[in-house]
């Protein structure tokens, strides 16, 4: 049975975060996960450059080295053997699986709040710590969306929960009692 991306990077991911624990180094493995993310944020296709049968196999070996250096040995180790095994395309699922280990661990959520202005930083930090009391967790992490569709208010998605206050639903709301 093949594997999807998911369970490849839940995988990899969970593996990686339980030997950055047993070998207490979590906080340098997140902070090289952490540069590896920007770099397959920042260029998507380095995955599939690294799996693609048309470069040389030294071409590779030099985008190997440059994504290897000045990491820990745990993270050279997962990138060398998730190259090794032709699964680099994977690797932002990897990334997010550890990432997703260490938050659990820690006590952070990470919410998407879409709301019709960006908000201030002293906004979303008084959202984030009223979240975080809600959500019964150390700390919330807030990613802020602008779509002025929704004309006001906030909507938050965090930790499989929705709050909807927008005044789009609202009108919404008030147009179903209006039509009945």
């Amino acid at each position: 049975m093949a594997l999807d991306k998911y369970m490849i990077g839940q995988r990899y991911g969970t593996a990686l975060f339980d030997l950055a624990t047993e070998q207490d180094t979590v906080s340098t493995v997140y902070a090289d996960v952490a540069a590896l993310q920007k770099i397959f944020a920042q260029t998507p296709a380095v995955g599939a450059a690294l799996t693609n049968v048309t470069l040389s196999k030294s071409q590779k070996q030099a985008i190997l080295a440059n994504l290897k250096q000045g990491a820990s040995a745990s993270v050279q180790n997962l990138i060398q053997m998730v190259f090794d095994y032709g699964r680099m395309q994977e690797m932002p699922d990897i990334l997010a699986a550890f990432m997703h280990q260490y938050d659990l661990a820690n006590g952070i959520v990470r919410a998407e709040v879409t709301s019709a202005v960006a908000l201030t930083e002293a906004q979303q930090e008084s959202l984030a710590t009223q979240l975080a009391t809600r959500l019964g967790v150390k700390q919330v992490k807030i990613k802020n969306n602008i779509d002025k569709t929704i004309i006001g208010g906030a909507i938050v998605k965090a930790n499989n929960l929705i709050i909807d206050g927008s005044v789009q639903k609202k009108l919404l709301e008030v147009r179903q009692l209006l039509l009945g």
